[in-house]
């Protein structure tokens, strides 16, 4: 028998004759010469079973992200545009108290301009190169272009823009372009499925998914231009609230469902970083549909009339009529001769429907009568001492609005040139009483190295007649510089307090 001793050193033997068998052999040549790859190697961790029929792409559900991109991203466009921005610089710390001194203005301010260059995005809506997209993303702009997704570059031009629904139209000069597919924003759910398509932080065709996650949201992002004759508030809020994140150059791309149809205008966020926090709001289609067609067919928005102003109905409203909870809107105001004092609406009344549809906010209203037009009808059920009264109201035509009017001049701005009526409000304000008896436009400012400015046109001077035609608003204005082509001089006739001046203005490109 071995001794314990003898056992120990027979055991590390055998373990040294192994280790030396196990250097010898990893150094002999394999029957494949070819060693395997990192990627061999990678390729041998993990599962290597098929991949189920219930995964393979057609049949994915999960997959329908990628056909929706694969579709619409084509038609979502980069919209780069240039604005003008025109500031005065003051030079003498002394200016504001020499004015209030002497009582009088001096003038110790520079005109300074500068060109700022803004981004967004824009849905292809016909093969011709219409393009929609937000107000903000080309508001001043004086040049745009356009970036298709396959790369190719166009100079659009403005087709109407509507800041009070935050909708715009540009045009391209393109042929068999791809179209997006436009679905039905009344349709959509509230956690539904979406994806958001655009171009944010200088990021060319981003998708984005989320779920809709409110509908009808007033968020108090559009402005109000104020009210004119007929009076009530002009901006249409009715947005789609979603999670998908939208960022800044967004604003004017799609806003798609499950079926890649567009079923909103990606517009706005709510942000106090100006990034994504969480929830992004878009122009529902339907709305940007009638506004738009209005801007490519007229040129301008046609919008019906109803002649009211609006407040929600609070706990102690509800209290006070009644009701079992706050519902409807409360009527504040009739507007004198307007459609609902022809109809017979009245002050204080409770709106409780209209054209069948249950109102609980004011946001409601203004877009159902943003889808009607002039002369349609609409029902509104109304609660008056204690009683539903149904009124059928026949709509009226709301006047055009200043904001829109000079939103249409864009194509004159090119002169360099900001006019208006010659108002009696104008005529108050100047130091003079030469116009008080004269017809035309008002100079109120003149872009620096502008073919007006140099012309000779000057701010204060009114423009009474174009060449041979007499000017006596801006509408005559408009039509008369449009009616000729670029690169060709025209005279402006040109009253300057108590002289007369003529500028031979160049038409530009």
């Amino acid at each position: 028998m071995l001794s314990k001793k003898n056992k120990i050193v027979s055991l590390i033997g055998i373990i040294f004759v192994g280790l030396c068998v196990g250097i010898i052999l990893s150094f002999q040549p394999q029957e494949n010469s070819d060693v395997l790859s990192s990627e061999d190697n990678f390729q041998k961790l993990g599962s290597q079973a098929a991949v189920p029929a219930s995964l393979q792409d057609d049949n994915n559900q999960l997959n329908i992200f990628v056909k929706v991109s694969e579709e619409i991203l084509p038609t979502v466009v980069n919209i780069a545009t240039t604005k003008v921005i025109e500031r005065s610089t003051q030079t003498s710390p002394f200016a504001p108290l020499l004015r209030d001194f002497f009582g009088k203005e001096f003038n110790f301010e520079i005109p300074e301009t500068r060109r700022l260059q803004g981004l967004g995005s824009g849905i292809i809506v016909s093969k011709e190169g219409y393009i929609l997209t937000n107000h903000h993303v080309i508001q001043n702009a004086e040049d745009i272009k356009v970036t298709l997704y396959n790369k190719q570059e166009y100079n659009a031009k403005l087709v109407g823009t509507d800041p009070l629904t935050e909708i715009a139209v540009i045009k391209i000069d393109a042929d068999d372009l791809p179209v997006a597919r436009l679905g039905d924003s009344e349709k959509i759910r509230i956690g539904e499925w979406v994806l958001a398509l655009g171009n944010p932080l200088y990021l060319t065709s981003t998708v984005t998914a989320g779920i809709i996650s409110a509908k009808g949201r007033s968020i108090g992002i559009i402005r109000d231009s104020g009210t004119n004759q007929q009076g009530g508030s002009y901006a249409i809020e009715n947005f789609i609230q979603t999670d998908a994140a939208i960022n800044p150059g967004n604003s004017g791309g799609a806003l798609v469902n499950m079926k890649a149809e567009v079923i909103g205008v990606n517009t706005a966020i709510a942000s106090q970083t100006g990034g994504y926090q969480g929830y992004g709001f878009a122009v529902p289609i339907n709305l940007a549909q009638r506004i738009m067609r209005d801007l490519i067919e007229e040129g301008h928005v046609v919008r019906a009339w109803l002649g009211i102003s609006m407040r929600e109905v609070t706990e102690e409203i509800a209290e006070r009529y009644d009701l079992d909870r706050p519902k409807g809107v409360l009527i504040e105001q009739i507007m004198k001769d307007s459609p609902a004092e022809q109809a017979g609406l009245k002050t204080l009344d409770i709106i409780l429907e209209v054209d069948g549809e249950l109102i609980d906010q004011a946001n409601q209203v203004q877009s159902i009568i943003a889808m009607k037009k002039p002369g349609e009808e609409v029902d509104i059920t109304v609660l008056r001492d204690g009683e539903q009264k149904k009124i059928e109201v026949e709509l009226g035509e709301r006047e055009r609005e200043k904001v829109a009017e000079s939103e249409q001049e864009k194509d004159i701005s090119r002169l360099g040139l900001q006019v208006d009526n010659l108002t009696d409000r104008i005529r108050s304000r100047l130091r003079h009483n030469a116009y008080d008896d004269k017809e035309g436009v008002i100079v109120l400012q003149v872009k620096r190295y502008s073919n007006a400015a140099e012309a000779g046109i000057q701010p204060g001077d009114l423009i009474t007649r174009i060449e041979d035609q007499n000017i006596k608003n801006i509408s005559d204005y408009k039509d008369a510089v449009e009616s000729f082509d670029a690169g060709d001089v025209v005279i402006f006739h040109v009253l300057r307090v108590n002289q007369t001046y003529h500028a031979f203005v160049k038409i530009p490109e």
